[in-house]
């Protein structure tokens, strides 16, 4: 089999990436996200337990702090992919580009009723009601401050 001939990928893809987009955007509605707070989100979708949630939809491995810092590319081509699906709607405006779902985002999450796609929305509520609990604004720089916690942390691991 040539790598023509093969399945796209899946996991990690950018695909999955825009599909976790647009769960959390739906969400949130009808708030909009810029890339950053987009895969801050993202982050703690699938570990949710991170925020202080009774679990997480993807496994507590040890090196997942890791893997906040590759998801940025692929959330951005996952929204970039939503945004021609015409499920996520670019915004411009002073603050720069935002993101937001698309009105027809809901049905599109509705239909999604596999066993991980149920965690992934009721992960997405949960992150989306602890919002409106806290306050946006402070919710959010609590998600970052425990990111920021980790980059300390891989920082001060590499120069011992």
């Amino acid at each position: 089999m040539t790598s023509e001939d093969a399945p796209p990928a899946l996991f990690n893809s950018s695909l999955e990436a825009g599909i976790r987009a647009v769960v959390i955007l739906d969400a949130f509605a009808p708030s909009a996200f810029d890339i950053a707070t987009l895969s801050l989100l993202d982050y703690y979708l699938v570990h949710a337990g991170d925020a202080g949630a009774r679990d997480s939809v993807h496994p507590d491995l040890e090196a997942r702090e890791g893997e906040y810092f590759v998801r940025r590319r692929l959330v951005e081509e996952g929204t970039a992919l939503m945004v021609r699906g015409f499920l996520v709607d670019r915004i411009h405006d002073d603050r720069g580009i935002s993101f937001r779902a698309h009105e027809i985002a809901g049905a599109m999450v509705s239909l999604m009723n596999t066993p991980y796609n149920k965690r992934l929305k009721e992960a997405a509520e949960w992150l989306a009601e602890r919002a409106e609990e806290q306050g946006l604004e402070k919710f959010l720089v609590e998600l970052r401050t425990g990111i920021d916690r980790w980059t300390l942390e891989i920082i001060g691991d590499q120069q011992q």
